[in-house]
């Protein structure tokens, strides 16, 4: 995206630019254990809730539930939901990040458009 695409690009904005899963519920933004709790990504599962696409740049956007018990996943203490933000250039992987909010997740998403990192 260009630096001056990027600029003007506001929360309201970036959000319309995603295609939104059925399943995606904007009132949970701030508590991913509602999607656990309510069967929308199942116990140490993943769940796409959105994805957005512009040029190379795609980005999937979702909720994800860590459960300790599972190979892999002891350096949790006990069973969490948490966002997650995959970004892909070109079709390859650049990065995977976990976020407390739907709101961290987008605010990375647009960090990155407009510096092309993750800080």
């Amino acid at each position: 995206m260009l630096l001056k695409e990027a600029l003007g690009l506001n929360d309201e904005t970036l959000r319309s630019l995603i295609k939104w899963n059925i399943e995606y519920r904007p009132d949970w933004d701030s508590t991913a254990d509602e999607y656990a709790e309510n069967g929308v990504v199942q116990w140490g599962r993943s769940k796409r809730l959105g994805m957005f696409k512009l040029g190379a740049v795609k980005a999937y956007i979702g909720v994800q539930h860590v459960d300790p018990s599972v190979p892999g996943w002891a350096i949790v203490d006990g069973p969490q939901a948490r966002f997650f933000l995959s970004l892909f250039i070109g079709g390859q992987v650049v990065t995977l990040r976990t976020f407390p909010t739907m709101d961290g997740a987008l605010t990375a998403l647009r960090g990155f458009l407009l510096t092309g990192s993750l800080r």
